[in-house]
């Protein structure tokens, strides 16, 4: 597991201290423009996720802000306590964060970490969500299957990884659609409500081509909608990876 920057207790601090009290209750700081805690974790995903899921990386961050809490009791949250009820002591990284910005004003503290903050995140929070729900069927699916020795699941997994960024994939669909591209199953038309605006995002040229380069991904040319079972078959063999044509001769009629 991805162990904790000092950049991201940076962000707890800041979330911590700052945070807005209204009527007894905390939001998040103001320069985040919203309500929502949800929210204000995923703004920092992007560029402070180092490889987590979205789901664990919303908990690392929720977490580094819980330890930072019991140090500010004015913010109305009790944070982390050790056994005597006194503020939990603080491992190296975030004691020397606290010691370093915890005498810098809310506008200082915001200065130094606003360029890990996406404040269009609220735009496509339900792209993360989908996000992390995938993300969490892919770990209890790999869970289930980790003493079978099966090929498959280790491409998906990096795709879905590197679809944190949830703009290519809303800006994806809204130039394909939402029909799998292979066989043409729909989401909404198969379960509804439950089932809109939902699909996944496929990288045609395999991430692990990239030799640890990044590369522009463009939504048009570089990215295809496929339902859940096509994307796993299109990933199905470890060392292949079929085109969207190649997968489409595969099915029977």
């Amino acid at each position: 597991m991805a162990s904790r920057s000092k950049e991201m207790y940076k962000v707890g601090l800041y979330l911590a201290k700052f945070g807005q009290v209204e009527n007894n209750f905390t939001f998040p700081p103001k320069e985040l423009e919203t309500k929502s805690w949800t929210e204000a974790y995923y703004m920092f995903y992007e560029k402070l996720g180092n490889g987590r899921s979205v789901r664990t990386f919303e908990n690392t961050l929720k977490n580094t802000r819980d330890e930072f809490d019991s140090h500010f009791p004015k913010t109305l949250r009790i944070g982390w306590l050790d056994k005597n009820g006194k503020p939990k002591k603080l491992i190296k990284n975030a004691a020397e964060v606290l010691a370093m910005f915890n005498s810098k004003s809310q506008n200082e503290l915001w200065e130094q970490i606003k360029g890990n903050a996406n404040l269009d995140v609220k735009e496509y929070v339900r792209e993360l969500e989908d996000l992390a729900s995938i993300q969490d069927s892919e770990t209890e699916y790999s869970g289930l299957r980790f003493n079978s020795k099966t090929e498959g699941g280790k491409k998906v997994i990096i795709s879905v990884r590197y679809e944190r960024d949830p703009r290519l994939k809303k800006q994806a669909l809204k130039i394909h659609g939402y029909d799998c591209m292979v066989c043409g199953f729909n989401f909404e038309k198969e379960y509804g409500e439950w089932g809109k605006e939902f699909a996944e995002v496929h990288h045609l040229i395999p991430l692990n081509e990239n030799d640890g380069n990044k590369r522009e991904t463009d939504p048009k040319t570089d990215l295809a909608i496929l339902c859940a079972n096509c994307h796993r078959m299109v990933h199905r063999k470890k060392s292949t990876t079929l085109t969207i044509d190649e997968l489409k001769s595969k099915l029977n009629d």
